[in-house]
């Protein structure tokens, strides 16, 4: 079950909240009584309630804001369970202080915005011995692949069937994100949802739309098979959507999940992938080469390039694969090919390829398979270097970029990037008449570079093709099923509209 946290500043606002979520089909809300800016009335807010509550008072130290003394704050605890509130959230080192009474059920809360406690099993135990709990809910700070996956561990442990008390378990911040879509799969009671975007009650918590219709939360059962893509930064990624979007097209019983997970960590979520059922990942920075010794096969384009960007876990092996060189060369190919000619237009062209990162490599591999004459540079000399000496082409330095000469340009660097936006990896200088132009970068999809290329009649290339066709890809490797290139065309372009404005 999703629980809305409804927290505003105004009674009204909040009765108002309450009756449109109950509209919408949520059948529980948390009000957030410390957001109010006046004395929170009781009177009005719960007698009419078009669906069930639960009151939370939260201090500061537990990430709340409640600015009274805490007497006070016991007082309004009380007061709502002799009202009759279906729900009160009370804090577990208070909780002998508000006595049950009625038919109010007590959800025995522990936040801890700093780390994962060593002992998650010795604090529960507390938490159910001491406390006369109906529902227990414990949030924590997960700051690493370890502490994610002891999570996981604890909730599948005390949310067995029949034992002990309802847990719910949650991970702020961007690494526990996974835990509050994945708690259903494991038994987890329920998990909270913000009513708007922009108000973030805690670290990480997502907005209901987006749990309800993106990730599907209430379809997930013990059977829905997981995967997701593994970054540092991840906020960025558009992969969940449109991943998630093809799942519920081909009606899959999977959800598609943003893993965080920290440089020199994907090895251990790969170890463990099957305490999470996990069934294929996306990889992007910083994981693309790290994770290659992790796999038990290998598709031969993977070893020739140096870098995975999809993982398939299948029949105990783990499948590397690199979708993004195929995507990429046939991108550029669609746009560069004239008439009926049957041989790649890509064929003796002169390239000059910015960035020797892992997508710089996938693209140069792809382009000489194809034919082309590439010649990789990159900020760091010797980066450009190993990656021409790996594939077999040739480099030049960062700043001889600006007078080559090249029928294609490509840029596999970030800059351009949103939030950056009037940034460009070369000068209107280096872009000529008749050239092309492909930039890997797709948010925003018109970048500054395409946009010089056009005005100093090159022909632009958007990477947004080459992601859309990577996705497709890596799509039919994890089900083995296509996709619709259209549909996640019009997903991305109303995601990237809506991030803009």
């Amino acid at each position: 079950m999703i629980c809305v946290s409804i927290a505003c500043g105004s009674h009204k606002r909040m009765i108002s909240e309450m009756a449109g979520l109950a509209e919408a089909g949520i059948r529980l809300v948390e009000l957030r009584l410390d957001f109010l800016r006046k004395a929170p009335d009781l009177g009005r807010l719960l007698p009419n309630r078009p669906l069930p509550v639960i009151v939370t008072v939260r201090r500061k130290q537990d990430g709340g804001l409640w600015s009274y003394d805490e007497e006070k704050r016991m007082v309004l605890l009380r007061t709502a369970i002799i009202s009759g509130v279906d729900y009160v959230d009370i804090e577990a080192d208070v909780a002998a202080k508000v006595p049950r009474y009625g038919k109010t059920k007590r959800l025995i809360s522990y936040h801890n915005f700093e780390k994962v406690p060593e002992d998650l099993d010795a604090l529960y135990e507390k938490i159910l011995r001491q406390t006369d709990p109906d529902v227990i809910k414990i949030a924590v700070t997960p700051r690493s692949v370890s502490d994610l996956l002891r999570l996981f561990a604890f909730m599948k442990k005390v949310n067995v069937p029949g034992q002990g008390k309802p847990t719910v378990v949650i991970g702020m911040g961007e690494i526990g994100f996974p835990t509050r879509v994945l708690g259903r799969k494991y038994g987890v009671p329920m998990t909270y949802a913000t009513f708007s975007p922009q108000r973030l009650v805690t670290p990480g918590i997502p907005y209901y739309k987006t749990l309800r219709d993106e990730y599907r939360y209430e379809k997930i059962d013990a059977e829905t098979e997981v995967y997701g893509v593994i970054a540092d930064p991840i906020a960025h990624s558009l992969s969940p959507l449109i991943h998630n979007a093809a799942f519920k097209e081909a009606g899959l019983n999977k959800v598609y999940l943003p893993f965080r997970v920290p440089a020199g960590e994907a090895g251990q979520l790969i170890d463990n992938a099957s305490s999470l059922d996990l069934r294929g990942l996306s990889v992007t920075i910083p994981h693309k080469s790290d994770v290659i010794g992790k796999m038990t096969r290998l598709d031969p384009a993977v070893e020739e390039i140096g870098a995975c960007n999809t993982i398939v876990f299948r029949d105990n092996a783990i499948f590397g694969y690199n979708t993004d060189y195929m995507a990429s060369a046939l991108c550029i190919e669609t746009v560069m090919k004239g008439g009926e000619e049957t041989d790649s237009p890509l064929a003796g062209k002169q390239v000059l390829l910015l960035g020797a990162g892992g997508a710089g490599k996938a693209v140069a591999y792809g382009l000489l398979k194809k034919g082309a004459r590439v010649t990789i540079t990159d900020r760091k000399p010797e980066k450009a270097e190993q990656a021409a000496q790996r594939l077999g082409c040739s480099f030049c330095d960062w700043d001889a970029r600006k007078s080559y000469v090249a029928r294609l340009i490509v840029n596999c660097t970030s800059v351009g990037m949103f939030p950056e936006v009037d940034q460009t990896p070369i000068g209107p200088e280096s872009i000529r008449n008749g050239m092309f132009v492909f930039d890997a970068v797709y948010n925003p999809e018109q970048t500054y570079l395409l946009r010089l290329a056009r005005q100093k009649g090159a022909t632009p290339i958007s990477g947004l093709d080459m992601f859309i066709g990577q996705a497709c890809l890596q799509f039919r490797l994890f089900t083995g099923q296509g996709t619709s290139a259209s549909m996640i065309r019009e997903l991305l372009k109303e995601a990237l509209a809506l991030s803009r404005s």
